[in-house]
């Protein structure tokens, strides 16, 4: 058993005041906020557009492949499948989980709490064998005289002890103030997250109290109990259901019948709302039109340019920085200087096969990638002579100089 296997999160209680404010700025949020609801990192997330924004970019991390690559020099590369590392990075971190999964679990502890910690399974100066998920059990980090950094970890036993930096992978959001630690994004958008579950708590409330009739019927006498029992069981066995929604109805004794509209407090609430959505969506950098929000029709021009922008300002800061990280935390001094890490963001095209098409396409007539480099990146085999850089001009004009001398002289 190693030390991984002790480490243990602890139970918390709702009442606890932990439950909303443990280890400090790894978990955030005060116990309430303004508008009088509990908000911590894991709350937060029973607010559906907070849940929504962290699932997108959780999806989006965990399709984009990680990998290693060596440098030859001349500007020259290529990949590095033979290291553990490049088995580690974009196969299996640990035993239990898959790549995808680990790097969904990494975006999304980032964007929820500004931070993810890794323990390191391995030997000093040896290739890491496992990455071991231990943010949870963080309880403080301490810099130390030699600006080093250790990090308190909570065992099974309830015990807290130390860990050197050398034995941690620590990925910071974008965002921190002492370099240290990533700044908690709930614990300094509470107030706005606390409003929008406070709305909906209120609407939930709403509708669970039952109080919007769907027919207010009116009579001009006091009915006896005995009366009042008959007349609303003749009218609920007559037209209750959905299967009788749309029959006549007859009132007679002077009765009059109202449909009332059902009416919120004002039509600003659902102005509110929509506001809220925005905000918690510019927080996570995700457009509206990813979570299926904004009253707005998304074309197919605009569309694109929301995921373009979210793929520039969303996605492509984040692997640029987990990518320094691994390289970081996972490499020796050496080996950075010979080998790096680069997410494939072109996977998030591997839907849209019209457009990948067109950008290889361009690539290869303008000689940025020959035949068999675009064959590869959509995983066909090459064909021989494909390596050779050709323009779409010169590809027509020299077909019959490349071909062998047997096919020239049939064609002749």
């Amino acid at each position: 058993m190693g030390i991984f296997s002790q480490f243990s999160p602890k139970a918390l209680s709702p009442t606890d005041d932990a439950y909303y404010y443990p280890g400090g700025s790894f978990y955030g949020g005060l116990p309430f906020t303004e508008s009088g609801m509990p908000m911590a990192s894991d709350t937060a997330m029973r607010l559906i557009t907070v849940q929504n924004c962290v699932r997108v970019r959780a999806a989006t991390m965990a399709q984009l492949p990680c990998h290693v690559f060596e440098n030859l020099g001349n500007d020259d590369f290529r990949e590095a499948t033979e290291l553990p590392l490049y088995k580690l990075l974009n196969d299996q971190p640990n035993s239990w989980m898959q790549s995808p999964i680990f790097w969904a679990m990494v975006e999304a502890f980032v964007c929820m709490r500004g931070n993810f910690i890794a323990y390191k399974i391995g030997l000093p100066g040896r290739p890491v064998l496992e990455l071991i998920p231990i943010t949870d059990k963080v309880t403080k980090i301490v810099q130390n005289p030699d600006y080093s950094l250790t990090y308190y970890v909570r065992f099974k036993t309830g015990e807290e002890q130390p860990i050197s930096q050398d034995k941690i992978m620590h990925i910071r959001g974008l965002l921190t103030f002492d370099g240290i630690n990533g700044v908690n994004p709930i614990e300094y958008s509470r107030e706005t997250i606390g409003l929008g579950t406070a709305s909906t708590r209120f609407l939930s409330r709403y509708f669970g109290k039952g109080m919007h009739p769907g027919a207010i019927i009116q009579h001009p006498m006091s009915l006896d109990p005995k009366t009042h029992a008959n007349l609303w069981d003749a009218f609920k066995k007559k037209y209750a259901g959905l299967g009788n929604s749309q029959d006549l109805m007859l009132i007679d004794e002077g009765m009059k019948i109202e449909f009332p509209t059902i009416k919120l407090v004002d039509a600003q609430y659902l102005e509110l709302m929509k506001m809220n959505e925005a905000q918690i969506c510019g927080l996570f950098r995700t457009p509206l039109m990813l979570i299926q929000a904004g009253e707005k029709e998304t074309t197919h021009a605009s569309a694109e340019q929301f995921f373009l922008n979210y793929s520039i300002m969303g996605v492509a800061p984040d692997c640029r920085n987990y990518e320094k990280t691994i390289q970081s935390d996972l490499m020796t001094e050496k080996e950075r200087e010979k080998y790096y890490v680069k997410f494939n963001i072109d996977a998030l095209l591997r839907g849209d096969f019209k457009t990948r098409m067109e950008g290889l396409q361009i690539g290869v007539n303008t000689c940025i990638l020959n035949p068999n480099e675009a064959r590869k990146k959509l995983e066909f085999p090459p064909y021989k002579g494909g390596e050779v850089f050709k323009t779409r001009t010169s590809t027509t004009k020299d077909d019959a100089k490349n071909q062998p001398k047997e096919n020239q002289g049939e064609q002749a």
